[in-house]
């Protein structure tokens, strides 16, 4: 394959962008590999690739020929695949502000053997399939010091890290999240400890006696509601909740766990939820203008 951006200036971006290494790890700059894709300066990306307004990359699924490879992305990490071996790789997905991506990666164990990566948004052919064009090209430098190029398909979700910061004082009466100021402890602990898979949390109230019931969500859709004291933290208990119990304003807005797995969000409107010092503590997705299929 071949990228469609002049490769050299691919090697300073990446040179630039990505994260200084380690102090034992020598510098290294990705250079241009021998082109393998056709470069299509025009026209603009498939209108299917295109991100719809408020929208950026969220993962990126690349690969490549002679040699084969292919990479998958997402913001806190990916997995490197060639013929025979499969390396999962810590690193940081960046934007560099002119509409390109880089990544540095390596295995958590072995943090000096790092792959970089640029991917430049043009239109981006598989000279060896058939199929419509992909929106990136890629510019690999792997860790043996090899190099490749190829094409990315790329997925868009609600950018995150440029949300809006929750407010409680601006909800009104019928969302719920305005309780979390006193609430946000409970669902946190509730989250992580209550014995549950969970993806999300639907909905939190406040009951007598200092306490507080969280109704997580698992994976597959099951709802739990979680009893704890908001004095001491314990949870009381965890139980399934019937398919027909659905509480007024519940899952408007959907609260997301903090953490490197990320909820992908196409559609809607989010905010995060964050202390004073910066530290995200979760998510809140708002649907309004979501389709049942989104």
């Amino acid at each position: 394959m071949r990228p469609m951006l002049l490769l050299s200036l691919t090697a300073l971006a990446l040179a630039a962008c990505s994260r200084a290494p380690e102090a034992e790890v020598p510098a290294t700059d990705i250079t241009a590999p021998e082109p393998a894709v056709e470069a299509m300066p025009m026209p603009a990306p498939p209108a299917e690739s295109e991100p719809a307004p408020g929208q950026v990359p969220r993962s990126f699924r690349c690969s490549g020929n002679e040699p084969f490879w292919s990479l998958e992305l997402g913001v806190h990490g990916g997995v490197l695949s060639e013929p025979g071996t499969e390396t999962l790789m810590v690193g940081d997905l960046a934007p560099t502000g002119t509409g390109a991506w880089t990544f540095r990666g390596a295995p958590e164990d072995d943090p000096a053997a790092f792959t970089g990566a640029v991917l430049s948004p043009a239109q981006c052919f598989d000279t060896m399939a058939d199929g419509p064009a992909m929106p990136f090209s890629a510019a690999l430098r792997f860790a043996d010091g090899r190099e490749g190029s190829g094409c990315c398909r790329v997925e868009y979700g609600l950018d995150l890290e440029n949300a809006p910061v929750f407010d409680a004082g601006g909800k009104p009466s019928q969302d719920w999240s305005r309780n979390l100021p006193a609430l946000g402890k409970a669902v946190l602990r509730c989250a992580f400890d209550g014995g549950v898979v969970t993806e999300a949390a639907s909905t939190a109230w406040p009951l007598d006696n200092g306490k507080a019931a969280v109704r997580l969500v698992d994976s597959g859709g099951d709802r739990f509601d979680c009893l704890v004291d908001l004095g001491a933290g314990d949870i009381e208990s965890v139980k399934p909740v019937p398919t027909a119990d659905i509480l007024p304003g519940e899952d408007q807005p959907r609260w997301y766990p903090p953490g490197e797995n990320r909820p992908m969000l196409t559609c809607g409107r989010v905010e995060r939820i964050e202390t004073d010092g910066g530290l995200v503590t979760g998510w809140l997705h708002y649907s309004d203008g979501c389709q049942a299929d989104d």
